[in-house]
């Protein structure tokens, strides 16, 4: 099948609260192709400040079961981090010498983190900023030799050495572990640069980014998710919690449901508040008015709730509407029924993969 050389292929792996997801990529040609994927369910409690983080050992192991289910070829992994236990910052310094930079960093950083710095990993890079307009031409160069942009992320050791053991027991080759959101902005977002809000609704909790030029800006999440949802069918509908996922599965996968959203309009109206609030604070880091992520992308298992893109577009009169990660992959055209019902919960470890195949750098 592949006559001349074996293809480059990669796992992406994201290991969130609710469960394990697995999607091999392969390269052939230009293009990332679809190889295998795998899944499996199980609430997982990841803090990035507890001593006691992870059951390693079951994790492994249950990782490794996913991948030969799934029939994995690639031992080579490019696996994420839960935004809630990596802390991401935006900032604008001084410019400084290499080594000076590096301790106002770490000095700078050390102010929001929950453990002493010398117990974290910490990575920056300079970002650059957009090109401007002709008439900002002498505002950009004045502006470029005092300060500086950069991106810094930090996460515990102890989490690091946690996931390290992980993929260790599963057989597998840990080549990098970033933040979740640099796979959903692979996967999501691409080489758009206008701002976004990207709310990833997952079992457990709701994560709330703004994206800007590329580059995450702002950082929030509430612990609603996917299962209070299904509590709420449950409750209200006498049903178990089994019946209650398969109801709010068979009506998100018809994208119809009046009647199951005002079901869930008050469990929601907490996710709609945090929207506002993400505007407010984008419209205040601006300082303009008028200044206004230009659309919402959905993602995680909970995005597909029907109408709720609905909602959200018109209550805030920005374009919404659920992330679509295979739009840059190739893949058999009768798996794409299948691959449109879980694509959201795709999303984070198929951008992990991606971020290899195209090259795009580690933060």
């Amino acid at each position: 099948m592949w006559p001349f050389s074996k293809p480059e292929s990669y796992l992406g792996v994201d290991i969130g609260s609710h469960g394990i997801k697995v999607v091999e990529l392969l390269k052939r040609g230009k293009h990332p192709h679809l190889f295998t994927y795998g899944f499996a369910d199980e609430s997982i409690a990841i803090h990035a400040d507890s001593e006691q983080l992870l059951d390693v050992d079951h994790i492994g192991a249950w990782l490794k079961q996913i991948c030969l289910k799934s029939k994995t070829v690639s031992r080579r992994a490019f696996a994420s981090l839960p935004a809630a236990t990596v802390y991401s910052g935006y900032f604008t310094i001084p410019m400084l010498k290499k080594e000076d930079k590096q301790l106002f960093v770490e000095r700078e950083v050390s102010k929001f983190l929950k453990q002493p710095i010398a117990d974290t990993v910490l990575d920056w890079k300079v970002i650059q900023p957009a090109k401007k307009t002709k008439d900002a031409k002498e505002t950009e160069e004045a502006t470029r030799n005092k300060v500086e942009h950069i991106l810094v992320t930090a996460t515990s050791k102890k989490l690091i050495a946690a996931y390290t053991e992980i993929f260790r027991i599963a057989g597998l080759q840990l080549l990098s572990l970033e933040s979740e959101v640099f796979g959903l902005i692979t996967a999501l977002v691409g080489t758009d640069t206008s701002p976004a809000l990207l709310i990833d609704m997952g079992g457990e909790q709701t994560d709330f980014f703004i994206i800007d030029e590329g580059v995450p800006i702002f950082f929030r999440s509430v612990n609603i998710g996917g299962r209070q949802c299904t509590e709420v069918i449950a409750a209200q509908l006498g049903l178990d919690m089994g019946q209650a996922e398969a109801v709010k599965r068979d009506m998100a996968a018809e994208r119809g449901g009046d009647a199951l959203l005002n079901l869930l309009k008050k469990t929601l109206e907490p996710l709609v508040e945090e929207v506002s609030y993400s505007l407010e604070i984008y419209t205040k880091q601006k300082e303009q008015e008028t200044a206004r992520p230009e659309k919402i992308i959905l993602t995680g298992g909970a995005a597909l709730l029907p109408k709720f893109d609905a909602l959200l577009s018109d209550r805030f009169a920005i374009k919404t509407y659920v992330g679509d990660p295979w739009s840059r992959v190739i893949y058999d055209p009768e798996l794409q029924p299948v691959l449109e019902s879980i694509g959201p919960r795709f999303s984070v470890a198929l951008g992990m993969a991606l971020r290899r195949l195209l090259q795009i750098p580690k933060v």
